[in-house]
């Protein structure tokens, strides 16, 4: 194999984490210093939404931030008059069932279409391929239609039957690439010990993919979570629907009333989770979600 010194200096230079001369110090420079803007303007901006949530709609207009000190009327108006929390512990219930099945039921199919040989395998996995590129706005009418008919559309589990159907194929799709770099040594090490086939799947390979299954876990649960459309028309009842749509509601009716502080108070009630399972969690999804690139 033919070597190019260029390239095997760059190399060596990308594995010792330094770059080297002129144009890549001012590459790097410019790219840490667009990445520090683009942080601080996040961080203000959500740093602001929380303070004005605790300041007057008339102190938030004057542009006068927290200048009375913290005022939690807002969260009050929120909890007491909106039944805020209420929608809150709706959204938990649907997004972490959600999450739980999709791996429950992902999970094995993709390790037995990845590492499996069996007739129709190849079609199996174009269907879930094929499905990723099917907008949800397509089936939404023919969907709803079927609940009604059978009676769902009241349910409270609806909702969490809908966002499995939604969310098999790219849940699969995903766990199918990674399960592919596990070695199928490990599983057929399990076979010969005495374990069952479902036994040393979930004893040997589910651990060695940790990794992803908290990625793609993490994945579904902010995309559930600030899920609108599904939400708004497969939750009849008022007492079965989702923060997302309390809080377009919340909107509609602060906006008519001039309370700002409260609309600020049930936004920041609906994005913190997802900010803090970004803040706590970046690492494990980074690295989960560049586990399975690369198959050595």
């Amino acid at each position: 194999m033919k070597r190019y010194p260029k390239f095997c200096i760059y190399q060596k230079q990308l594995s010792n984490g330094k770059i080297s001369g002129f144009w890549g110090k001012v590459t790097h420079t410019v790219g840490k210093i667009l990445i520090l803007c683009w942080c601080a303007f996040t961080v203000a901006l959500i740093g602001w939404v929380i303070m004005a949530s605790f300041t007057s709609t008339k102190d938030i207009f004057q542009n006068a931030i927290l200048n009375g000190g913290p005022d939690f009327s807002g969260y009050e108006l929120v909890t007491k008059r909106y039944h805020i929390m209420d929608y809150f512990f709706n959204s938990v219930l649907y997004t972490v069932c959600a999450c739980a099945g999709l791996i429950f039921f992902c999970a094995p199919a993709a390790f037995t279409m990845s590492k499996f040989r069996f007739k129709g395998r190849r079609i199996f996995q174009t269907l879930f391929s094929v499905s990723l590129g099917l907008p949800g706005v397509m089936i939404l009418a023919p969907l709803y239609m079927m609940m009604v008919k059978m009676n769902l559309h009241n349910f409270r589990g609806t909702l969490i039957i809908v966002y499995l159907c939604t969310g098999i194929s790219a849940t699969t799709v995903y766990l199918m690439g990674f399960f592919a770099t596990v070695p199928m040594t490990i599983f057929e090490s399990g076979l010969i010990d005495g374990c069952s086939h479902i036994t040393s799947f979930y004893r040997l390979i589910v651990p060695l993919a940790k990794p992803g299954i908290v990625t793609i876990t993490i994945f579904n649960f902010i995309g559930y979570w600030n899920e609108y459309i599904w939400a708004l028309v497969f939750s009849g009842k008022q007492a079965n629907r989702t923060l997302a749509v309390a809080l377009q509601t919340l909107v509609t009716n602060m906006q008519t009333t001039g309370n700002y502080q409260g609309l600020f108070a049930g936004v920041v009630v609906v994005f913190i989770p997802t900010v803090l399972i970004y803040a706590l969690l970046s690492k494990q999804i980074m690295s989960g979600a560049t586990a399975g690139a690369v198959k050595g």
